[in-house]
């Protein structure tokens, strides 16, 4: 049976966020500190999207990362960035804070493309702004005086530099982003080892930093990335929506951790909020 593009793009998008799902359980799970752990998914990532362009390019692997550029290079450096906010998040705060807070990065993102981009933002873009700037307000507010307050300053600072990614994507389109993913996690190893004990882990911390490292991060962004191809945005971020429900659930089910009361009430708001804006965007971008 032949696929159009819609459900090409929604069958790339929904598997990929799937396989991602178990990546803060994972996290959790992973015992090693986070200079080691870090390492291993920079490096092992990076190793698995290389050869990943080895298979796909070939001899023009080389020419793949040299065409990414001083940008691609800056994006990959965010990447890295990125990475280690998200580990610091998830090691200092609750699953549910991190994802709640990390999913405001695409409106974030259509804020910064009408500023530096020059992109025009509709009036339902600021509405939901305030909406979102609320809805994180008050879930930070309750983690004040307590070490939470690290992992969720982390989260909301790793939904800015997302958006800063995601808008030098959207102004470089041709950028080859498998090869910047690669080249981000060998950056983020090269970073940390001097802090690290790549050799120190457990027997269960290599089976979980294998699947980790080697299968969810590089299936994932293989496939969702490649999921905006033939979706339009709105709809990719609605996608994206689901690992903020279904990962806390899943490290709920598996270590009992549940959302603070604060999160699920500010996190409801935040999400109904970005699923509405969505939506309407979509029925927009479907009537134009």
């Amino acid at each position: 049976m032949l696929l159009n593009d819609h459900a090409r793009g929604l069958i790339l998008g929904i598997s990929g966020i799937l396989i991602l799902t178990p990546d803060s359980l994972l996290i959790r799970l992973i015992s090693a500190d986070q200079a080691t752990l870090l390492f291993w998914r920079g490096m092992m990532s990076s190793l698995t999207l290389t050869f990943f362009l080895l298979c796909r390019h070939d001899r023009r692997t080389v020419e793949r990362f040299r065409a990414i550029g001083w940008s691609g290079l800056l994006i990959a450096m965010l990447f890295a960035l990125n990475t280690t906010l998200f580990v610091v998040s998830i090691r200092h705060t609750s699953v549910a804070n991190t994802l709640v807070l990390l999913s405001v990065a695409p409106l974030f993102a259509a804020i910064f493309s009408m500023l530096f981009l020059h992109e025009h933002a509709p009036p339902r873009t600021w509405v939901a702004t305030l909406f979102v700037i609320v809805s994180i307000g008050y879930i930070m507010w309750e983690g004040l005086g307590s070490a939470n307050l690290i992992g969720d300053s982390a989260a909301v600072a790793l939904a800015l530099t997302m958006a800063a990614v995601l808008t030098l994507l959207r102004a470089r389109r041709s950028s080859d982003v498998v090869a910047i993913v690669a080249l981000s996690g060998l950056l983020l190893a090269v970073v940390v080892v001097p802090f690290a004990e790549p050799f120190s882990l457990g027997a269960s911390d290599w089976l979980y930093m294998g699947i980790l490292g080697l299968l969810v991060i590089p299936l994932s962004f293989a496939l969702t990335l490649s999921a905006p191809k033939y979706l339009p945005a709105p709809e990719v971020g609605l996608i994206f929506l689901l690992e903020t429900i279904l990962a806390p659930f899943l490290v709920w089910l598996v270590i009992g951790e549940k959302p603070p009361p604060a999160t699920l009430a500010g996190g409801a708001v935040l999400i109904m909020t970005l699923v509405v804006h969505g939506v309407v965007s979509l029925r927009s971008d479907i009537i134009r």
